[in-house]
């Protein structure tokens, strides 16, 4: 088993975009199972409810073009005492090429609503 960082260790983002590291992680070579994890941490807002989307993303250039393969909604709060797990098998994300020249896969954060959000996570591939 090798772990691959998706993200650059635990990222606190503040609005919305790429997670670090943003260049994606390359999966040319992923061609057999693996695991894809996501881990949030903590979401959190000084008043409202906090909420956030992330997208598990692929592309072949650079994500000049980007492809969204699964969509994580989150509302909060969420503590550090109670982080919150996601993880997907290869087979459940049909569409993440996987194996293809030059794919590589991110995650970006596409909604983070509340008064001054703050949302805390990583996520890594197991192979």
């Amino acid at each position: 088993m090798a772990i691959s960082a998706l993200t650059t260790g635990a990222q606190t983002v503040t609005a919305t975009g790429a997670v670090t590291a943003t260049t994606g992680l390359d999966i040319s070579g992923t061609t057999g199972d693996c695991t894809v994890h996501v881990r949030v941490q903590a979401l959190t807002a000084v008043t409202g409810t906090p909420k956030a989307s992330i997208q598990l993303e692929d592309s072949v250039n650079g994500f000049t073009a980007a492809i969204a393969n699964k969509v994580i909604e989150i509302q909060g709060p969420v503590a550090t005492t109670s982080e919150v797990h996601f993880l997907w098998r290869k087979y459940e994300l049909p569409n993440v090429r996987f194996g293809t020249t030059s794919a590589v896969l991110r995650l970006n954060v596409s909604v983070l609503s509340g008064t001054t959000p703050s949302l805390t996570l990583d996520a890594w591939l197991e192979t």
